[in-house]
């Protein structure tokens, strides 16, 4: 799936977040791949006007900068090797099939934190989504109260005018936290570019959406209402020249591993996860294989890294001795791409690189309200912390055991 740019903003529409009088809602919106240079570059009016009236960050993803693991840990606060959803494309040995987009609906086994949305509901607060990653998973808690999965025919004002009904519901029924997800920026950017018309056209799109919506909320709605937009990670050119074609990573003895499943290979555009079958290959054979690679990529003008299990970045947050954290990751450089001729792809720009130090993977963060100060540029955040906001938004306990900290962003919430 395309990466899904989540592009936080929150706007508080009316009254104290912590008042007892009168309950507060908190609307969360991911606009899937809208980088944080998209607000220089394109100038999205209505959103740059709430931008003036409160906070602005940058939005850093977590490791990889796909959809899936960054939309998971957007809501549970949680890094992917805790959530499960380690990519949008991974292998698990215990269960023996690759994940696909979604599989925690069928398998419960896949999704190994609780959503935000499961500790509302379990303190009586009604959830509603409109598309959202793995919003039919179970096992995990809760369900929401209100549920429409995810499908591409459904238009993105839709979406609006959806939230619009749920907020005009009797009390008891109207839900108190809200989320949706749109997809029609990642999905240019992708096809078109960074730099493309077409992408320049979607962001001025989904900003007239988005504008027209807070003057709904703020025409139609009489409760308080806390807007969240934010993004899950941004995009980057891919050089043609710089493609790896993966039939020329592996070898035909290596091919033969995988054809026998000793070995197994998730392949994305940006990584290359391999498993090895440990009951099949002995140490020494997982060594052979991981320095037979290593001399590849030295033949590959630089053009992706490879490494093992155990000596994985540090901030990559897959130290962890878990089951689906692959024995090698295959890492291909910015605005280099694994390709299969199987599976061709007409892609121009992608996502999923490791976001530390690229500007291009940066996503948003932005607040305004009367709950939120004014008037700062915040330091980068990665996107874990969203969770502890939400709950003190939302007046809930803070979560434990999560990798969020309500330190990180309980200082943009005036003292009450």
């Amino acid at each position: 799936m395309s990466r899904f740019v989540i592009f936080l903003f929150v706007v508080i529409v009316s009254g104290s977040v912590y008042g007892k009088t009168a309950k507060s809602t908190v609307i969360l919106l991911s606009i899937d791949g809208f980088a944080y240079d998209y607000l220089s570059k394109y100038q999205p009016k209505n959103m740059l006007a709430f931008a003036k009236s409160g906070v602005k960050a940058k939005l850093l993803p977590v490791y990889p900068s796909k959809t899936f693991p960054n939309h998971l840990s957007i809501i549970t606060g949680v890094y992917p090797a805790k959530h499960g959803i380690i990519h949008n494309k991974f292998y698990h040995p215990l269960l023996g099939k690759k994940y696909s987009l979604g599989a925690g609906k069928k398998n419960s086994a896949w999704l190994t934190a609780k959503p935000f949305w499961s500790f509302a509901e379990e303190n009586d607060i009604n959830t509603a989504i409109y598309f959202w990653p793995e919003s039919e998973a179970i096992g995990q808690g809760s369900l929401p109260s209100f549920n429409i999965p995810y499908n591409r025919t459904d238009s993105e004002k839709a979406h609006f005018d959806k939230i619009i009904n749920w907020l005009k519901l009797p009390e008891a029924q109207a839900p108190q936290f809200i989320m949706s997800y749109f997809s029609s920026v990642d999905d240019a950017g992708h096809k078109y570019g960074a730099n493309s018309v077409q992408l320049k056209h979607a962001v001025a799109d989904i900003d007239k959406l988005f504008g027209d919506f807070i003057s709904r909320l703020q025409k139609e709605i009489s409760t308080k209402v806390n807007v969240i937009l934010l993004s899950d990670h941004g995009m980057m050119q891919i050089n043609k020249n710089n493609n790896i074609n993966v039939t020329a990573v592996f070898d035909e003895n290596l091919i033969k591993l995988i054809t026998d499943k000793s070995m197994v290979v998730a392949q994305s555009s940006t990584q290359l996860y391999v498993y090895f079958d440990h009951d099949k290959l002995s140490d020494k054979k997982q060594t052979s294989i991981f320095q037979s690679l290593l001399a590849k990529q030295s033949l590959s003008d630089d053009f992706y890294s490879v490494y093992r299990k155990g000596n994985y970045l540090e901030h990559w947050q897959l130290h962890d001795d878990l089951a689906i954290i692959p024995d090698l990751i295959l890492e291909a450089k910015a605005n280099s791409s694994f390709i299969n001729d199987k599976y061709p792809s007409d892609n121009v720009a992608t996502h999923g690189y490791d976001a530390k130090n690229k500007q291009a993977l940066s996503a948003i963060f932005l607040a305004s309200g009367p709950d939120i100060i004014k008037g700062q540029q915040l330091d980068d955040f990665e996107n874990i912390h969203i969770v502890p906001l939400m709950s003190q938004l939302l007046g809930l306990k803070q979560i434990p055991h999560i990798d969020g900290k309500p330190s990180v962003l309980a200082p943009i919430i005036k003292s009450h």
